[in-house]
């Protein structure tokens, strides 16, 4: 089983002309649903959004498809979990860059902040450059000027995560990433900061070498889906402090993903 994943995460990261040919997805869900804790499963429509980039142009899930997903969400104000987050982001990109699959992978970032809109797009420019996040595949997303001040909020809960304003400058949160195929199907959530960045990067791999995105047969273990225990679930609320309003780079150098505690 653990052979299985190495050589999964070799041809990940050496993007082997035919990747995954002796294995199917299914077979990397069922290694990984005993290996990885953090991981959860699913095979569903992902919510669809329109938004706002950097550039101010409007992006939606629809524009992506073809593409897998990687997305998260984040407080840009928060000085706690959400750099960590940005981080672990910034390393998952570059393993999967370095596999050559930028052309096939968008890495997603929606703020959830409820404050002004102009200076939330500045705070996130700086955690483009702060954690040199690579434009080609990155795309930060955010709501119109005129748009509800809740509106990357209410993206957020329809996928399952809940940002609450529990002060000035403070958001109680989880922290997941979500993994979406080429069709649009939420096919995956890494939960918390703890999982190992080679089973997701391993995972994409296998999406951008499945048949398009097709959803698996349903053989029913899928619908076993594994989370982390209720004292280390992301998806339980977080205080978040977001007094500072430029990020400072998380400090992981050298450190496990265990350090990475939420």
């Amino acid at each position: 089983m653990k052979s299985w994943l190495l050589v999964a995460a070799s041809l990940a990261l050496t993007a082997a002309a035919s990747p995954l040919a002796a294995h199917s997805l299914k077979d990397l869900e069922s290694d990984l649903h005993r290996e990885e804790r953090y991981a959860q499963f699913v095979d569903t429509p992902a919510p669809d959004f329109r938004l706002i980039d950097l550039a101010g142009r409007s992006v939606s899930l629809g524009d992506l498809k073809g593409k897998v997903v990687v997305l998260n969400f984040i407080y840009s104000r928060c000085t706690d979990v959400c750099p960590l987050h940005m981080s672990l982001i910034a390393r998952l990109q570059s393993m999967v860059n370095a596999a050559h699959m930028a052309e096939r992978v968008r890495f997603i970032t929606i703020a959830t902040d409820t404050e002004d809109a102009k200076a939330t797009r500045e705070i996130m420019a700086t955690y483009a450059k702060t954690y040199g996040l690579d434009a080609r595949n990155w795309r930060f997303l955010y709501r119109a000027d005129t748009a509800p001040a809740d509106t990357t909020q209410r993206v957020a809960e329809a996928y399952g995560l809940k940002f609450t304003v529990a002060g000035v400058g403070v958001q109680m949160h989880g922290v997941v990433t979500h993994v979406i195929d080429q069709t649009g199907r939420l096919r995956a959530r890494f939960h918390g900061l703890k999982f190992e960045p080679v089973h997701l990067v391993s995972y994409v791999n296998a999406l951008v070498n499945d048949d398009h995105g097709k959803p698996l047969a349903d053989t029913g273990d899928r619908h076993h889906e594994r989370r982390a225990s209720p004292s280390s679930d992301s998806s339980n609320g977080r205080r978040v402090n977001g007094n500072r309003s430029h990020p400072r780079r998380a400090d992981t150098k050298g450190l496990s993903n265990e350090a990475l505690t939420i």
